[in-house]
């Protein structure tokens, strides 16, 4: 193999880097509103219903982008979408803190579901599976390891900006930090690729073989597992201090609770890495026993909440890492890009419809059905992981058997 065409090794130093940009990215994006709606909302008087279904446009916006986003990571030589998510979501911002009127802040929330889609975790798992191939799984871990403190120090940040200064000035100060700072990360992580012949040819084959994976068995598989793990993920998260509340505990309680989620997710991505030879498919099936024993939990004693809140805390950062490496692990680098990006789709669609899906089911019928609901929900994902685990182990014997068929011919044509 030609030295040049080796694939590179991601370094320490260039993960951190990706890590922090990853904190900036989602602090302005997805936490962002913990701190600033209610500021938001006794400025301007719009509900919260206004307010947060701003976010879901959002993540509507980002969910139908990424198929997209992923053949253009894939097709293109420079990562500009990376490079250019912290110029965008930094216009989003921008449009926020002007906005007088709903219709200019809903604008400025499509802009940044733009921005979200071009540089949340999806995105860079394609730039990351793109550049560094058999590499990848590592730099996923690491990268999200440190990404996982993004809502602690995103909303340590706003929260002082906001204290210090007003909403609208703290959406314009946090623009900033992200057009100084996400360039010239992604710039420095992902520089432009040199160039290399095109062949037509090759290239159609790439998309007929890309078409073929749309239909096969298993991509549907992974699809309706990864939409359900952010069905799962979104409505626990979003509705945890309901959850806890609903056990009778004092708030004091249920935010010294909640906050073992943190932590639990991140100390996760810690034993991923020590125990790196564990396969993708393996760490699906653990995340999701994790994800129903921790609802389980939340069905007893009251004083066992806060191991529920731990367990599903480490399924929830394990299925984060798999976003990325389970279908590295299908498809291969070839792929991966453009499948990552088709495969983020319907989870994102699915996240932005749960919070209201899951306050239906807490107002209609009460925490217990919601809980019950949900752990239907995990149940039937371990069912999902374990075909998932069969078609790989099937499409594996295949593949053998077709190499043995083969031998033969190839002997026979030798002699």
């Amino acid at each position: 193999m030609d030295a040049s065409l080796e694939t590179p090794k991601p370094s320490l130093l260039k993960n951190v880097a990706l890590g922090i940009a990853q904190i900036l990215l989602w602090g302005g994006s997805y936490f962002i509103l913990s701190v600033l709606a209610e500021p938001i909302m006794k400025e301007t008087g719009w509900t919260y219903q206004m307010v947060y279904g701003c976010l879901s446009v959002s993540l509507l916006v980002s969910g139908l982008l990424l198929p997209s986003i992923g053949k253009l990571i894939s097709s293109s030589e420079r990562n500009f979408v990376l490079q250019y998510a912290g110029v965008v979501m930094a216009l989003g911002l921008t449009v926020l803190g002007l906005s007088e009127h709903f219709l200019l802040f809903l604008l400025g929330w499509t802009i940044i579901g733009v921005a979200m889609g071009m540089g949340l975790y999806d995105a860079l798992f394609a730039s990351i599976g793109k550049n560094y191939g058999e590499h990848t799984s590592k730099a996923i871990v690491q990268v999200t390891l440190i990404a996982s403190l993004a809502p602690t120090i995103s909303w340590s940040l706003v929260s002082m900006l906001e204290s210090s200064f007003n909403w609208r000035t703290t959406c314009f100060i946090y623009a900033a930090i992200l057009l100084l700072t996400i360039f010239p990360i992604h710039s420095y992580v992902f520089p432009s690729a040199k160039s290399t012949a095109a062949n037509p040819h090759e290239g159609n084959q790439k998309k007929a073989g890309t078409k073929e994976l749309y239909r096969s068995k298993i991509y549907y598989l992974l699809l309706i597992n990864f939409t359900l793990g952010a069905i799962l993920t979104t409505g626990i998260v979003v509705h945890l201090i309901d959850i806890l509340l609903d056990k009778k505990l004092a708030m004091a309680t249920v935010l010294s609770i909640v906050a073992f989620l943190g932590p639990s997710q991140a100390g996760v991505r810690v034993l991923n890495l020590v125990l790196s030879n564990i396969t993708p498919v393996k760490t699906a099936i653990v995340s999701a026993f994790a994800s129903v024993a921790g609802i389980l939990l939340f069905f007893l004693d009251p004083r066992g909440a806060f191991l529920g809140v731990i367990f599903f805390g480490m399924g929830n950062g394990m299925r984060s890492i798999l976003r990325g490496t389970l279908p590295l692990s299908v498809f291969g680098q070839e792929h991966y890009a453009v499948m990552i990006g088709q495969l983020a789709r319907l989870p994102l669609i699915a996240q932005a419809l749960t919070p209201f899906a899951g306050g239906f089911l807490i107002q209609q019928f009460g925490v217990t059905v919601f809980l019950y609901a949900f752990l239907l929900l995990a149940c039937i994902n371990i069912i999902l992981c374990y075909m998932i685990r069969k078609a790989l182990l099937q499409q594996k014997t295949d593949q053998e058997s077709i190499l043995v068929e083969r031998i033969p011919t190839d002997v026979s044509l030798s002699s």
